[in-house]
């Protein structure tokens, strides 16, 4: 893909947009596991890490696109996106803890 194509404008909002997706996805799974429906939420974690499977692949066409040269000028959407995409993974990785801790505490109340 080149440069000029990966960084217009519906690329970059797409790139956003699924970034958000995956966060949402994982707080949803926090959501569904405090409601004790483990199953459901399970599966919010394993869309969330689907996207984020398609969102990597995206940063890393950016990463080698840009070759570590500079090539692919560091605007504000794109440190938007990083942000994004960070906070995104961040709030996945503490949904996956969350979701185990809410399991454990059931099943410590069933026993």
């Amino acid at each position: 893909m080149e440069t000029s194509s990966i960084l217009d404008e519906e690329y970059l909002m797409n790139l956003l947009c699924q970034a958000g997706a995956a966060k949402s996805a994982a707080m949803e799974a926090i959501f569904k596991a405090r409601e004790g429906s483990f199953s459901e939420a399970i599966n919010q974690l394993k869309i969330s890490d689907e996207i984020f499977k398609e969102v990597h692949k995206c940063q890393t066409e950016l990463i080698g696109m840009d070759e570590g040269k500079g090539k692919v000028p560091m605007t504000l959407i794109l440190t938007h996106i990083q942000d994004h995409i960070m906070n995104g993974m961040l709030c996945k990785e503490i949904a996956t803890e969350l979701v185990e801790l809410y399991r454990l505490s059931k099943e410590n109340k069933d026993a």
